[in-house]
């Protein structure tokens, strides 16, 4: 954790929205509302199906638009030995999380040739709308107080059943006392910097975010719709 450490005013400048936390402030993220999401631990790597229900791909990735809401999904298509022949961008208005149905299924037309989305919106070349990001690009960050103190690293995110994205859940280490932890996103800390290299929260202190974070029981996402 002494490693990770960066003075306060480079972690403002580096994610400028956030901002710090009062002693004594709650989590304003609800258990109900959280456990009534889904993880994106559990759409990534699901088998995505065409309307007539035969295979089309996996789902690789996430887009997530400015707002916080998803945009699409990045499938890649099957091929031969697990190597894709394809990767497509599928709106997610296209996606269907219908609860207990085999896959996912997606408005690909039936036994096409010719590939129905491409992986790039609008012009050709340009690789993104403004401020989108890949979900892969936060899984994995690591997360930092406004002391730039490591407090543990961003495992997963929560996403309401509209595709909205509510929360980010950040796990701790051992030396720390483990647990997984839900923090409401965007919540005080503004939008997620793409450009950041961690995850800023806007805690000052490790005990102001312990008693900010809500403790994640996984065994309760066990009813949510996805």
């Amino acid at each position: 954790m002494a490693a990770m450490l960066v003075s306060p005013a480079l972690a403002q400048q580096q994610n400028p929205a956030v901002q710090p936390q009062l002693e004594g402030q709650v989590s304003q993220l609800s258990p109900d509302a959280l456990y009534k999401g889904w993880r994106a631990q559990r759409l990534l790597g699901q088998a995505v199906v065409r309307k007539s229900g035969d295979a089309a791909g996996t789902v690789c990735d996430l887009i997530v638009d400015a707002d916080g809401r998803l945009a699409a999904i990045v499938m890649e298509g099957g091929g031969a030995l697990g190597i894709p022949d394809a990767v497509y961008r599928i709106p997610w208005g296209e996606v269907d999380l219908t609860p207990g149905q085999d896959g996912i299924k997606a408005g690909l037309a039936d036994n096409s040739e010719k590939p129905q989305y491409g992986l790039f919106p609008g012009s050709e070349g340009v690789s993104t709308v403004p401020r989108e990001f890949r979900l892969t690009e936060l899984l994995g960050d690591y997360a930092r107080l406004q002391t730039g103190y490591g407090y543990g690293y961003v495992s997963d995110a929560v996403f309401d059943i509209s595709g909205r994205l509510i929360a980010v859940l950040i796990s701790r280490d051992a030396a720390s006392m483990g647990g997984t932890y839900a923090f409401p996103y965007p919540g005080t800390t503004g939008r997620w910097d793409p450009g950041a290299s961690y995850y800023g929260l806007p805690f000052v202190t490790d005990s102001q975010a312990q008693a900010a974070g809500l403790r994640i029981d996984p065994k309760q996402f066990a009813g949510s719709a996805f």
